[in-house]
């Protein structure tokens, strides 16, 4: 009897370790299975300046159409920002400009508009608009320079009709085929202010205006190979745009804004984007769509499209004008960095909170490995204590 007790025993011990060890089995090989998988996708990384990483698979690649320029819908400026129509109004709210106005602000020492929007007189449906800087004011007459032509651009204006709201100035002189002389247009303003307009979209700190729609195809929901769904039009955190910029600096108790740059990057990251408020409106636009964006004084992360220290947006309260050109997929994984950008991210590395960060990780897995060690040797001990 006891013999038989003995054996009962034993083998109920046998069978707890038969099971114990099978279910151990069963997790190295899913374990074995899923890195054996992680190889064979070959992940790509890339860390941005803020520490993050990024992670794609090559099975979440290529399923995304590729997205090129698209022509602007309203005939603005090529390869610069514009402005459509539809959105003139939400711009420049103002009255047209008019002589009189701008000898009152050279009177009164207000700063003069820097930029303006032709509209040309035409069509209702559809006028045409251009984009200029306001280089010269003298009594009814200004100077302006066209903006998105060639050189040479410069056009002298006169004030031919001021009544109310319909103020008129006609060509007097141009070198442009697309704005001869005696042509008819109207001036607005369409320089920022540090505020952003009633018309802005987004919470505070987030605030942009769109400026030029576009006529791009947003397409169907898909995987953005990040961990999400959205438009396969959009630009992703791992995509690679063209754009074109104008970057305002707004100083001044009266919250002026003054062009800083203006300027184009055919290779900029979406996830380089420090504001918050630019990548997340990056995203949702189309090629040939323009924004405009506000960025407030307390915005510490200002890097601009590029990895550090290439490229920043200048300190206190600035003004993005950005219109996205084209969309490059997948761009993170093939971006080559500037040797600055090398140096200053190797030495970030090697700085010595980073390192502590790094020891500390590979401290924790070490004591995770010992804890499953000696849980083993546990179990087997009381294993083998049972049979004796």
């Amino acid at each position: 009897a006891r013999a038989n007790a003995w054996m009962r025993r034993y083998l109920g011990i046998l069978r707890r370790s038969r099971s114990q060890h099978l279910a151990r089995s069963l997790w190295q090989v899913v374990l074995l299975a899923a890195t054996t998988l992680a190889a064979s996708c070959s992940l790509g990384f890339t860390r941005t300046a803020c520490g993050q990483i990024l992670v794609g698979s090559c099975a979440s690649r290529g399923h995304l159409r590729p997205v090129k320029n698209v022509r602007h819908r309203r005939g603005w400026r090529m390869k610069v920002c514009g402005i459509g129509l539809a959105e003139l109004a939400d711009v420049a709210p103002g009255p047209p400009l008019s002589s009189s106005g701008l000898q009152s602000r050279i009177g009164l020492r207000m700063p003069l508009p820097k930029r303006v929007a032709l509209q040309l007189e035409g069509s209702a449906s559809s006028p045409q608009i251009l984009e200029a800087s306001l280089c010269n004011v003298k009594g009814k007459c200004l100077m302006i320079e066209i903006l998105g032509v060639s050189a040479d651009a410069l056009v002298e204006l006169q004030e031919i009709d001021a009544k109310g709201d319909n103020i008129t100035w006609c060509v007097c002189s141009s070198t442009l085929m697309t704005l001869p002389e005696g042509a008819c247009v109207s001036l607005r303003d369409i320089t920022p202010c540090s505020e952003a307009p009633s018309t802005a979209t987004g919470a505070d700190g987030m605030k942009n205006l769109k400026m030029q729609s576009s006529e791009a195809d947003p397409g169907s929901v898909v995987y953005n190979g990040v961990g999400g769904l959205q438009l396969e039009g959009y630009p992703r955190d791992v995509d690679g745009i063209s754009c074109t910029f104008t970057v305002w600096c707004c100083t001044g108790a009266s919250g002026s804004c003054t062009v800083v740059e203006d300027g184009e990057d055919s290779d900029a990251l979406v996830c380089e984007f420090g504001p918050d408020c630019i990548k997340e409106g990056l995203k949702g636009m189309l090629p040939g769509e323009t924004r405009r964006f506000w960025i407030p004084a307390e915005i510490e992360d200002r890097r601009f499209g590029r990895p550090p220290p290439d490229r920043y947006l200048p300190g206190g309260n600035v003004v993005v004008d950005l219109t996205l050109q084209s969309i490059t997929r997948e761009a993170v994984f093939a971006y080559a960095m500037s040797p600055e950008a090398t140096k200053f991210s190797q030495e970030r590395q090697s700085m010595p909170g980073n390192v502590l960060v790094r020891a500390m990780g590979v401290g924790i897995q070490l004591f995770l490995i010992a804890w499953c060690f000696q849980q083993q040797r546990q179990q087997a001990g009381d294993t083998f204590g049972g049979l004796m």
